[in-house]
């Protein structure tokens, strides 16, 4: 047998490699960069030669001059000299195995069974390498910059431990895109999709309504995945497309029927307004998150309150704001078509029920998900 010792090269970009590759594009000079920067020549010189590492106060600089954030200038200097003499090597077990935690939760993803590995740094770098693939073999996290940068990128960022939630969330986006790829559906029909959310709501009053809709989106062309979140990820659902077809996942964070429907809803409002002249981007969704949305996010949910009839419902209710009794739910429900877990949550969503108030009518919804989904 023989043996190929041909050494692979490896490109090992340090932050100095990045400031003149900026320079570059702008037309500036370094000395343009330090009267900008403050930052002394003889200072900027070592750091673009890499003779000198980079300090957080030269990345909130660099970060306010050429873009970026301060940390992501960190990340790709401490990447330099951490491979500077080869990647991965001379580090220990621990340090390896460190390295890919901060992006991937390699134990979590193993015991949900999307991956096989055990626990050795070996087995950390080739469950890596089994998400990633093709762009990034070398292990260099360059993809979750690139990622973070995608301006589609829509999942809420309020959480205090922000970097695991991006890192995190960008893995979990990775791995139901290559999971999808193995749903075979026919070619899209957005007209289909269209008209399965103008009568979502009838969907819901049927006591196979859950299974009918996931049949109905993927005759019309979009998949449908089930994939539980990620700690730290906080997501309910995503939308994004896969060799020319819609995806919809959905988490089933909270397991209840009024969480399937309000995910199914937002997700399908980004597929039908988002995604018009364009396949490329992704939108990763924590419903439950109230603080400043992107004008897109807000956009879907108007879309959704639209297809799940929330003014009507709301309207109807009004007069019993506070005071409902369990007749009056199933009144409204029964006019209006609704089911009765999902007029709850939106009337508890709203403030028009306290949360602690009929919740024997929430009903969870695993059980109801048609197998293989």
């Amino acid at each position: 047998m023989s043996t190929d010792n041909t050494a692979k090269p490896f490109l090992n970009i340090s932050a100095g490699d990045m400031i003149k590759r900026e320079l570059d594009y702008l037309g500036w000079t370094q000395e343009d960069l330090a009267q900008v920067t403050d930052i002394s020549r003889k200072t900027l010189s070592s750091i673009m030669n890499a003779k000198q590492k980079l300090l957080f106060e030269h990345a909130v600089k660099l970060s306010e001059a050429l873009g970026g954030s301060p940390e992501s200038w960190m990340n790709i200097d401490a990447r330099y000299w951490l491979n500077q003499n080869d990647p991965g090597e001379g580090l220990s077990q621990t340090e390896r195995k460190a390295r890919i935690r901060r992006y991937v939760p390699v134990l979590e993803i193993h015991r949900k069974g999307w991956y096989k590995g055990g626990k050795s740094a070996d087995d950390y770098e080739a469950t890596y390498r089994k998400i990633w693939g093709e762009e990034d073999p070398a292990i260099t996290f360059d993809v979750y910059d690139n990622y973070r940068e995608n301006e589609k990128y829509c999942a809420r960022r309020s959480k205090s431990d922000e970097e695991y939630t991006l890192n995190y969330s960008i893995t979990w986006y990775r791995i139901a895109k290559r999971r999808c790829e193995e749903i075979t559906v026919p070619p899209y029909n957005r007209e289909k999709l269209a008209d399965t959310a103008e009568n979502l709501l009838a969907y819901t009053t049927r006591k196979e309504g859950i299974a009918e809709v996931i049949r109905d989106l993927n005759q019309g062309g979009v998949k449908f995945l089930l994939q539980p979140h990620l700690s730290k990820t906080y997501l309910d659902g995503a939308s994004f497309f896969s060799d020319g077809n819609p995806v919809i996942v959905y988490t089933a964070r909270y397991n209840r029927v009024d969480n399937f429907w309000f995910t199914l809803a937002h997700e399908m409002a980004h597929l039908l307004l988002h995604f018009k002249e364009s396949i490329e981007g992704f939108f990763l969704d924590d419903l439950m998150d109230r603080t400043e949305k992107s004008k897109l996010e807000k956009e879907a949910d108007e879309k959704a309150e639209e297809i799940l009839h929330v003014k009507e419902i709301l309207m109807r209710a009004e007069p019993h704001r506070n005071y409902f009794t369990e007749g009056t739910l199933e009144s409204i429900a029964a006019e209006i078509g609704v089911d009765l877990s999902l007029l709850l949550g939106i009337l508890q969503y709203h403030g028009f029920v306290d949360y602690r108030r009929l919740n024997k009518y929430k009903k969870p919804v695993m059980e109801l998900l048609p197998e293989g989904v």
